[in-house]
């Protein structure tokens, strides 16, 4: 089996080719996926999904490390400035990389209401690539999104109001908010939204994961 990817382990960029075979590495994991329970927290759900990625990748021979909970730290001044949820490297440079920021959404409380979580996806999920906490030199990045319920439609409709509401903020750079996969066209799982960092072009790719039943 070739293997895939770009052999420059030094570039300053992610490579591309690479982006379209991780969100399908993502999907198909998924797949086979023992989901959690209707009120598991994000951190261990991707705590266990990050081993099936691992082992799919393996098995694909995606030339990547994938690893959780990494830490940001700022290459000048050494300050923490974040975790990352899931962290993709290629090469050999700490800067370089694909993440994704994992978040819940249409969690379902003990009176058995659903919060759906979106403006905490936004804020708190989003912004960390919007403000440069996470990829600050980069132009790509991703946001999972657990929807609790299974019911993906409703989160969908929930984020892009609240992207909508928060333009501005996010420097969404087009007129429409949440937009089909230019990558993985025809999924209606997958989003994507694309951003003007000071000039810098930023793609977030988003996707939505539902829990349907135990398997």
């Amino acid at each position: 089996m070739a293997v895939i990817g770009n052999s420059n382990s030094w570039a300053n960029t992610f490579p591309d080719d690479l982006i379209p075979k991780i969100l399908d590495l993502v999907l198909s994991a998924w797949k086979i996926f023992t989901k959690p329970e209707q009120n598991d927290h994000e951190v261990p759900i991707t705590k266990r999904l990050r081993i099936y990625l691992i082992n799919l990748k393996n098995i694909r021979q995606l030339p990547v490390t994938i690893q959780r909970e990494i830490p940001e730290d700022d290459l000048q001044t050494g300050e923490e400035r974040g975790r990352i949820d899931l962290h993709f490297t290629h090469g050999y440079r700490e800067d370089v990389y694909f993440a994704f920021e994992c978040k819940r959404l249409n969690k379902i409380d003990s009176r058995n209401k659903i919060n759906s979580l979106a403006p905490e996806y936004v804020k708190d999920g989003m912004m960390r690539f919007v403000t440069g906490k996470y990829a600050s030199s980069l132009n790509n990045g991703g946001m999972i999104g657990y929807v609790m319920n299974g019911n993906t439609d409703t989160a969908i409709r929930a984020v892009n109001r609240n992207i909508n509401n928060n333009r501005i903020h996010l420097r969404i750079s087009n007129s429409n908010s949440l937009l089909p996969s230019s990558l993985i066209p025809n999924n209606l799982e997958i989003k994507e939204t694309q951003h003007d960092l000071d000039g810098r072009n930023f793609m977030i790719h988003h996707l939505f994961l539902p829990i349907t039943s135990n398997e």
